[in-house]
């Protein structure tokens, strides 16, 4: 059964963004990530919602719990805490 995360928070510029989340799939992978769908809010072209899946929850809270993900998300203009849903399939 798969696990899910739902992430969303501002960022400065949404290309700029975009490209270091796409160069970061790899790292995403080696922490349990089956895939992710990127969300550009029709309302705010800076607001990102992520929806991940993942093995587990534990492998979901683990990645994003990594200092490296935390360094990453300030080089790409993450400009607030994500918000976070976890959640396994019903």
């Amino acid at each position: 059964m798969a696990a899910y995360t739902i992430a969303s928070h501002p960022v400065k510029d949404f290309d700029t963004w975009k490209s270091l989340f796409d160069k970061f799939e790899s790292v995403r992978k080696e922490g349990g990530e089956r895939s992710a769908v990127v969300l550009r809010h029709s309302d705010d072209p800076n607001m990102v919602t992520v929806i991940n899946t993942w093995d587990t929850i534990e492998a979901a809270q683990a990645f994003f719990s990594r200092e490296e993900l935390k360094a990453a998300m300030g080089e790409a203009g993450v400009t607030a805490p994500p918000t976070f849903v976890f959640a396994n399939e019903a």
